[in-house]
């Protein structure tokens, strides 16, 4: 009977839910998903599929160099890698039998005289024939060097035999450093290490680079942490290596020595004259522009420990080796830079945390000192030594600047350091049994700091209105997902990107051996401005990013990525994942209409779109809570001819000759076939067609009664 025919509409929004039982779930969110992947929050309404990745430069994508992108910011409307060199060394030819493989196992012994490997170090290796069933034509690190003449890596799969390489013009390449690139539209990739004298870099141990931009020292510059070398200053494309006390002047040195070396023929002691000096036997000194060879040998920009300092006023270090030149007084040039760093607890080498804080830069995470908040003098980006160090009582995971506090998170505690200066900073407890997890998980986003703790995504303000009451978690709806995050992936490696025109952030969780089509993450984005209930959630699948950033090159947003083989891509461009097809699910939950027991049978299915071009996607229906024994009909084909038109669109004409363009209607009708309890709809598509977007359904089905 007509009178039996009823109508319903659900609006698509509320995100994924993967911890709620299906019934609560359809009455209380049932615009929600149950599967949500590569689609976001559409600003128009709804769940829109995502925007593709393509090469930043299509011209020159990769990064000169080896491995993955270690570091990618943007500055002053220009982007800037890292990666590690191609090679800093190669081998001679290797002996036949130089490499040795065991039945079984992984590990892979490699015969080179004098090498000069150290554990950490990349090589990659030229003819090898397949041994053992493995290819070694790659690159390995080196995991031991017991001897000087030998060597061992380990290989991706267990040996299939006893075996010993047969050719003898095997060879390598060494990779121990890595260097800094600028993007020079038209040109490409630029190495500014070179140019700069820190092409020395050491890879060794670097899994990631972390940058902050400030500009309270005057002019706008990087700073840049790797957890291994000192951390370095970047202004444009002119970059230093930063040490404990450095000035702020513009030859960026505390102090311009004049000609103040004496050197003396057949010894290796050099005397510098540097008035109250304050260094002692242990500490680091380092010199540029100097204007002659120190005995014969350059003493430009390598670190020098001092061996002495009997007076105030001069101290000495040793060259590598004694003096072949006469004797040498007061010389070097009338502008000699001198940076210097003091054996104290203010030691910046192998920090891997940096934040700017009240006029401050602060470092922290350093392997020897994992405790150590490391504090700048007030208005001096170069200069630590006599700035504060706090030892705040926990390794540090993560430092991050909000309003008027720095927030220093370990991984179950979280501290608020807040005052006007280093002279009156004060340390205060914020949660004793939560924390951070994952030091890239932290990130600014709708007037909040979020962060990666063991119960989920947390704000910065519920958590530090409350301490740690897990009430206080935005990511409840994918709780089970995050649950199970460290047993799945290397947390050291999320990184995390914010779209702000979108109020979005994505998590990536890369991982070496996985291809780059199963890459997964999670997405979130605010859809209202209470950004307690406003978060939606997520999957992403396909992007495979080691580093992101995202920032405004001349005054638009631009969202970039680096990946495992060194490209740099650019989000929110194209329709493709690099030339690749677009996976895009949305499951909605099953709806049974106030009514669980009642059978309905279904007739239409209207489902309101926003094409953004043409597109096609499979829609799938499912009874019963996809019950097995439940008969479902086939998926249909739905297809858009177009974005809408309208009035104010550009190219649009208002008046009595105005016509819609491309699709007719944002509505897509499909009738339907089959009855059953409660009703389930899967859109999905494999395409690089235009995104397009879900924005409600409408359902008319008639009740069947109980049976």
């Amino acid at each position: 009977m007509a009178d039996n025919y009823r109508d319903a509409t659900i609006i698509a929004r509320g995100g994924l839910f993967t911890n709620e039982d299906p019934l609560t779930l359809a009455g209380s969110n049932p615009g929600s998903a149950i599967r949500l992947t590569n689609f976001e929050i559409s600003q128009f309404g709804g769940y829109r599929r995502l925007d593709g990745f393509a090469p930043f430069d299509s011209d020159n994508p990769t990064v000169p160099g080896t491995g993955k992108v270690l570091g990618l910011w943007i500055h002053q409307d220009r982007v800037y890698a890292a990666r590690r060199n191609a090679a800093d060394s190669t081998s001679a030819d290797l002996p036949v039998g130089a490499i040795t493989l065991t039945s079984g196992s992984q590990t892979v012994t490699v015969t080179a005289t004098g090498h000069g490997l150290a554990v950490g170090e990349f090589v990659t290796f030229t003819n090898v024939s397949t041994l053992g069933g493995l290819n070694l034509n790659r690159e390995f690190a080196v995991t031991s060097a017991a001897t000087s003449d030998s060597f061992t890596f380990s290989a991706s799969a267990a040996s299939v035999a006893s075996v010993q390489s047969s050719a003898a013009n095997i060879s390598f390449t060494v990779s121990r450093a890595y260097s800094i690139f600028e993007h020079i539209s038209g040109v490409g990739w630029s190495n500014i290490s070179t140019a700069n004298s820190i092409d020395t870099r050491s890879a060794i141990g670097v899994n990631k680079i972390r940058t902050i931009e400030h500009s309270f020292a005057g002019k706008e510059v990087v700073f840049g942490v790797d957890g291994v070398n000192r951390p370095f200053r970047q202004s444009t494309a002119t970059i230093l290596e930063v040490f404990s006390n450095q000035g702020t002047s513009s030859a960026d040195t505390e102090s311009q020595l004049s000609n103040p070396f004496t050197t003396t023929s057949g010894s290796a002691v050099v005397t510098v004259v540097s008035t109250a000096h304050g260094l002692s036997p242990g500490d680091t000194a380092r010199f540029t522009n100097i204007n002659v060879d120190l005995g014969g040998q350059t003493a430009n920009s390598i670190d020098f420990t001092v061996v002495t300092a009997a007076t105030t006023d001069s101290f000495t270090f040793n060259l590598s080796t004694a003096s072949a030149v006469a004797n040498q007084s007061g010389v070097g040039g009338a502008a000699v830079n001198f940076f210097y760093t003091y054996g104290s607890t203010a030691d910046v080498v192998g920090t891997s945390l940096v934040a700017d804080f009240r006029n401050h830069i602060v470092l922290a995470g350093a392997s020897d000192n994992p405790n150590n908040l490391i504090i700048s003098q007030p208005n001096r980006d170069l200069k630590f030594n006599d700035g504060d160090v706090i030892n705040v009582g926990f390794a540090i995971t993560a430092i991050a600047k909000f309003r008027d506090s720095l927030f220093v998170f370990g991984k179950d505690r979280i501290k608020r350091l807040s005052g006007n200066d280093s002279s009156d900073f004060v340390l205060s407890e914020v949660a004793n049994n939560t924390g951070c997890i994952a030091t890239d998980s932290v990130i600014e986003i709708g007037g909040d700091i979020l962060f990666l703790a063991a119960d989920g995504v947390r704000p910065i303000q519920g958590t530090a209105r409350i301490g740690d009451v897990e009430l206080q978690t935005v990511s409840k709806p994918i709780q089970q997902i995050l649950r199970d995050l460290p047993n799945n992936f290397d947390l050291s490696l999320l990184n995390s990107v914010v779209i702000r025109n979108k109020s979005q952030f994505r998590y990536f969780f890369p991982t070496e051996t996985v291809n780059s089509a199963d890459a997964q993450g999670i997405i979130g984005g605010l859809r209202f401005a209470d950004n307690r209930v406003g978060w939606e959630f997520g999957e992403l699948l396909g992007i495979r990013s080691f580093v992101a950033t995202s920032g405004l090159i001349n005054n638009v947003e631009r969202v970039l990525h680096g990946d495992i083989d060194g490209n740099v891509f650019e989000q929110e461009s194209g329709t493709s994942f690099n030339g690749e097809d677009v996976i895009a699910v949305y499951a909605t939950p099953f709806f049974y209409f106030d009514n669980t027991e009642k059978r309905k049978n279904f007739h239409k299915l209207s489902v309101f779109t926003r094409p953004e071009g043409s597109s096609t996607f499979n829609l799938a229906v499912y009874y019963d809570w996809d019950d097995p024994n439940k008969f479902n009909p086939g998926s249909y084909t739905l297809s858009t001819v177009g974005a809408l038109l309208r009035y104010f669109t550009t190219g649009g004409t208002f008046g009595s000759t105005f016509t819609f363009g491309g699709s007719s209607s944002p509505v897509l009708e499909q009738n339907l076939q089959g009855s059953g309890r409660a009703v389930g709809f899967v859109i999905a598509s494999i395409s690089q067609d235009a995104p397009y977007s879900i924005q409600g359904w409408g359902i008319t089905y008639q009740d069947a009664g109980y049976r």
